[in-house]
């Protein structure tokens, strides 16, 4: 039987936009400006989710130093141009923030929101949202809960009617920190055994699977 939802929580990347070549071909970019070894379009897919800030050291592979600094603000600037050249929502997408149009939705992602604030807009699809955080909102980032607390305080929303849907194992953690219920998507950019083993309470392999979960 479908649970009674009134505030729907999704994740950005692999969640409800594909946007992994873009972000790829921004880090490929940083890594031939430094001269730095290239690495494949699947290792950089799995580094996503955590921020901008790990993504870029991890691909080059320094935390911190001149190096490091050189490669964010190269990433940044060749990415803030070029994330929409091949971005685009995920199967389903539409269909679902059409579905829920009468419920509460918002975005939650570890993306800062000098990126997301245009991607969504680029796409159409910032209508369908009564909040969007990204990482330099003033809230912790993901996985804690913070955020979405505060989601459900000025959306008005009970723990017990909100679900985070995301495709990683950090986004169900975070839902199950704030004591909602959590939704792993299958089809983004993380493994299907890691979202399985992340222990949601409801996994889907398309995001269209949510109208026969939620009313």
């Amino acid at each position: 039987m479908p649970r009674k939802i009134n505030l729907l929580i999704f994740d950005l990347d692999g969640t409800l936009i594909d946007s992994k070549k873009d972000i790829a071909d921004s880090v490929h970019w940083t890594l031939r400006e430094l001269n730095l070894p290239s690495v494949t379009d699947e290792l950089i897919y799995s580094y996503v989710g955590n921020g901008v800030r790990p993504l870029i050291q991890r691909s080059v592979g320094e935390k911190a130093g001149p190096k490091f600094d050189k490669a964010l603000k190269i990433f940044k600037d060749y990415y803030r141009t070029h994330l929409l050249d091949h971005t685009v929502p995920l199967p389903g997408t539409l269909e679902v923030l059409d579905h829920f149009q009468s419920k509460r939705n918002a975005v939650l992602t570890n993306k800062p929101q000098e990126f997301t604030d245009p991607i969504l807009e680029g796409l159409k699809l910032t209508r369908y949202f009564d909040a969007v955080i990204g990482s330099d909102a003033g809230f912790p980032k993901k996985p804690d809960p913070s955020a979405i607390l505060h989601l459900m305080e000025i959306l008005r929303c009970p723990p017990a009617e909100t679900v985070f849907i995301g495709d990683s194992r950090v986004d169900v953690e975070t839902g199950k920190k704030a004591g909602i219920l959590t939704c792993g998507f299958t089809g983004g950019f993380r493994t299907a055994k890691e979202v399985h083993q992340a222990g949601a309470d409801f996994v889907i392999s398309h995001i269209s699977d949510l109208k026969s979960l939620f009313v």
